[in-house]
């Protein structure tokens, strides 16, 4: 019997529909693809980890569907830790390993809070709480973050200056020694140039791209090789000496 077009088309159709359903069971609902291992690296704290999961209710779990493991949830969760730059989450079918990696955030100073709570800023400004064993070695040599008024208002204007800071002047925080917050809210800089200790007065953070760009053209100069100090707190007339 010689079955017609249309009736082929029907078989086939229903062979594609019995193929996705038996595929969606096996990766849904069959015990063939269950997680088997769970694993965290990039990161000494697994604790804090796995606790901000499970507070989110994304821990993934041994014997879990590996298909019902979410791992974009993951990852958001994981971001919202201020320790933690960036997180990735995959799964692999044929381990059956779901793998988690943490990127942590890199202190490059460091302060205290009014609550005398040790925080940490990173290159980009960012300021978060130390939490790893890396992110909390040598934090007595890290340059030290100090405010007349320590508040996190205070502390949010040091990180604004090194959030903005341009690419040619990221030697600034790399060879930082110290910086402040005075009353007024003047940035005080104590750095190297050129392997010489200099002071830097920024002034408030107004105008601080127009100062960047300043302290750019001054250091151009010849005569300005052996600088010590800079005041930049009225950008339209710098002081150097």
């Amino acid at each position: 019997m010689e079955i017609s077009k249309n009736g082929k088309r029907r078989v086939s159709a229903l062979l594609l529909v019995f193929i996705f359903v038996v595929f969606a069971y096996t990766l849904g609902w069959s015990a063939l693809f269950t997680v088997k291992q769970i694993e965290v690296s990039g990161t000494t704290a697994i604790s804090e980890v796995n606790q901000k999961l499970v507070r989110d209710k994304v821990a993934p779990q041994v014997g879990q569907k590996l298909a019902r493991v979410d791992v974009r949830s993951i990852e958001n969760s994981l971001v919202e830790l201020d320790w933690v730059k960036s997180s990735s989450a995959s799964r692999d079918w044929l381990s059956k390993k779901i793998q988690i990696t943490v990127l942590e955030r890199v202190p490059v100073a460091r302060a205290l809070t009014a609550q005398n709570k040790l925080v940490n800023f990173d290159s980009e400004g960012v300021i978060f709480t130390p939490v790893s064993t890396e992110q909390g070695k040598n934090q007595s040599s890290l340059p030290l973050v100090s405010a007349a008024i320590a508040s996190n208002e205070n502390l949010a204007i040091v990180a604004a200056l090194m959030r903005k800071l341009p690419k040619d002047l990221d030697y600034l925080v790399t060879k930082l020694d110290q910086i402040s917050v005075t009353k007024a809210g003047f940035i005080l800089m104590s750095t190297q140039i050129n392997g010489k200790a200099v002071r830097i007065n920024w002034g408030s953070i107004d105008q601080i791209e127009q100062k960047f760009q300043v302290l750019k053209a001054l250091l151009e100069l010849p005569e300005n090789s052996s600088i010590s100090q800079v005041d930049l707190s009225e950008p339209n007339a710098p002081i150097v000496k």
